[in-house]
């Protein structure tokens, strides 16, 4: 393979440069034969489809689900990866000559035999698929070492990198290339993909140029003064002339991160009018195809990293009740907004609506995704049987059908108690959107692992040995001592400081009423039910309410924890040495031992639910190897202990802080 010499865009042989790539859909190696696991992992991929396919789905994702490319983490330290490795890029996956030798083909070929079998199951099912991912992603730096005239703009967010991390310039036409033969490569092994949905300026994604990359505005220095709309446009019609060529019609959706208040955002309104103008129909951007800028009529996918409220437990089979909520019809709303967080929401309720009478055959096209456990979207195919005939109805209609099918679920005399906790969870949710830069629960207890890691007056002092079992899994790029700070969440310090705590606990003293009222209406369906699978069922519900108990009760300890340790350290009140007889506990001293005291003992009460019972309660991997930044390990009630010995391990750490009692 010849290296590339450095192209000017106004070269007209530019697209001879790079060599020519192998033919679309040819296999760099023969692939391995299905392990157990993939074996299964596609049993329950097309029971889920099936599923999906009694919800009314037309496609599913193809790509929901997929083993993560644990080889992009390099470093292997470095956390970035975690945002983008559970998204896969089809240029890394079915990649032309040129990417072949910076990509981990093992990895690649496994992916691509299972893409190819999750076909299959679609074609017997009569089922197309859809195509989720971030674009244009992140390539490896010995690409760009090899070709650097492709680098394009560095997308990585500096304060949760630890390396620059840069995705192609789609201004250069061989990167156009690369991308077409990837596409026909991709379309080749699974033709059953009809749509695209790519998420851009997010997690390790990006276009030259753009305002709202992360680093700031960036990219290759040859493209600066090339229009915006033309530079969109082109990578995207590219694409769709590619899936073309190779006999396929598809739609592409675009959709810059939605940004939140402090973030800049993506596209001006003159620039998205531009883009959409130069785009035919079936290709949009934030929601505007063209050419003239309608509303996108094709089918949108739900928030990509969205794992609810309540995650990482699981099994929470719950009916999507915003519509109550909204005090509406199911109608969708006008996609402009202010609030970015009811955008994100609104995105994810388009996308997952139960659907109505079509007007036409391309309204009737529905996709629904397989996230979910399979017992929630059983759950949730039971409703859509149950209640689709009132789905255009108004309110007190709908809350009828609903009640129906609490019957059906728990019988009539605990019908009520059911709508009751489905009501009541609901509103938990709700409650807890005042904490959202990210789900609470995930970004806390995941992200930042508060499940596992203790919580100790001078964590700089445990050593490599006691954290080792938690601290390759923050999501932490900076040093130790922002590692070691229970506030301090992919550099995001939202919950620090003593303000932030009141306001933290105001949101969690609020939900946690309302988890424990639901608590209590399913012990009694549970004590109520007649029959054995009956009283399993609901038991299990319980249990899985009493994790989220435990986890609001965590959050709100270590956040409270983090503040009040801040506050002691930054007034460095010397204790006394030799204190008089009478001295009492300071109130500072009492408040922080005791929140200590209740994670422990909040903690052994975890620990017993989780040994409670075989089912799953939280969401964790199947094997060591599998555990991420992203998923919990499977040995989390070992952790558990661990935890809980280290706390009390260090009890007279706190007298190095307070002036110790002496009554």
């Amino acid at each position: 393979m010849r290296l590339l010499q450095r192209p000017s865009l106004l070269c007209a042989l530019a697209l001879a440069t790079i060599s020519p790539a192998p033919a679309a859909g040819e296999k760099s190696a023969a692939p391995a034969a299905l392990s157990a696991f993939d074996t299964s992992e596609l049993a329950l991929f097309e029971r889920k489809a099936a599923l999906a396919k009694r919800l009314g789905a037309t496609h599913v994702p193809l790509t929901d689900g997929l083993p993560v490319a644990k080889w992009q983490f390099q470093p292997a330290d470095d956390p970035y990866p975690a945002w983008f490795i559970q998204r896969p890029d089809f240029l890394k996956l079915f990649p032309p000559a040129e990417v072949r030798p910076f990509v981990d083909m093992e990895y690649g070929n496994r992916i691509a035999v299972l893409l190819e079998e999750r076909c299959k199951i679609l074609r017997r099912l009569g089922l197309k698929a859809h195509w989720g991912s971030n674009l244009p992603q992140v390539l490896p730096e010995a690409f760009f070492a090899a070709y650097p005239q492709l680098r394009g703009p560095r997308v990585d967010q500096p304060n949760r990198s630890k390396v620059a991390r840069f995705s192609l310039c789609v201004d250069q036409p061989e990167t156009l290339r690369l991308y077409a033969e990837a596409m026909k490569n991709l379309l080749a092994r699974c033709p059953e993909i009809e749509t695209f949905s790519f998420l851009t300026q997010d997690s390790g994604s990006g276009f030259c140029w753009v305002p709202a990359l992360y680093p700031g505005l960036n990219g290759h220095s040859d493209c600066k003064d090339r229009p915006m709309a033309d530079r969109i446009s082109s990578f995207l019609i590219a694409l769709k002339d590619a899936a073309k060529s190779a006999g396929h019609e598809v739609e592409i959706n675009l959709n810059p991160i939605v940004p939140r208040q402090w973030m800049v955002p993506s596209f001006s309104p003159e620039q998205l009018d531009a883009i959409a103008h130069k785009l035919p129909r079936g290709i949009a951007v934030q929601g505007r195809e063209g050419p003239d800028g309608r509303p996108f009529g094709g089918l949108r996918a739900s928030d990509a990293y969205a794992r609810g409220a309540f995650y990482p437990v699981v099994g929470l089979a719950v009916p999507d009740l915003r519509w109550l909520r909204n005090a509406r019809v199911s109608t969708p709303r006008a996609t402009a907004t202010a609030d970015p967080a009811s955008a994100r929401r609104l995105a994810n309720e388009q996308a997952e609506r139960i659907p109505e009478a079509a007007a036409s055959p391309a309204a009737a096209r529905r996709l629904i995704n397989l996230r979910p456990e399979e017992a929630v979207l059983e759950f949730n195919a039971r409703l859509f049987s149950a209640t689709q005939a009132s789905a255009t109805g108004n309110v007190v209609e709908r809350l009828a059908a609903l009640r129906a099918f609490a019957a059906a679920e728990a019988g009539e005399d605990q019908a009520d108690s059911l709508l009751a906790v489905w009501l009541l969870l609901d509103d938990a949710d709700r409650r807890l959107d005042a904490l959202d830069f990210g789900d609470m629960l995930q970004f806390g207890h995941v992200l930042n692992r508060w499940v596992n890691r203790p919580m100790v007056p001078f964590p700089a002092e445990l050593s490599a040995d006691d954290k080792k079992y938690y601290r390759p899994f923050l999501f932490q790029a900076k040093g130790e001592e922002q590692a070691d700070h229970l506030a301090d969440i992919q550099a995001m310090r939202m919950y620090e400081g003593s303000g932030a705590h009141l306001l933290f606990q105001r949101v969690i003293e609020t939900v946690v009423p309302d988890i424990e009222s639901a608590l209590g209406h399913i012990r009694r369906i549970r004590d109520a039910a007649t029959d054995d699978a009956g009283r399993t069922r609901w038991d299990l519900f319980a249990r899985r309410l009493e994790v989220v108990v435990c986890l609001l009760h965590s959050a709100d300890h270590m956040v409270a924890y983090q503040a009040q340790l801040d506050r002691v350290k930054t007034l460095a009140v010397k204790p006394e040495p030799n204190p008089v007889l009478g001295t009492q506990s300071s109130w500072d001293r009492t408040d922080l031992t005791e929140t200590a005291r209740k994670e422990i003992d909040n903690t052994v009460r975890l620990s017993r639910l989780l040994q409670s019972t075989p089912q799953p309660l939280l969401d964790l991997a199947p094997v060591a190897g599998e555990e991420t930044i992203m998923r919990l390990g499977p040995d989390l009630v070992a952790q558990l202990k661990h935890k809980v010995d280290l706390m009390n391990a260090h009890w007279r750490d706190y007298d190095r802080l307070f002036t110790a009692p002496n009554p």
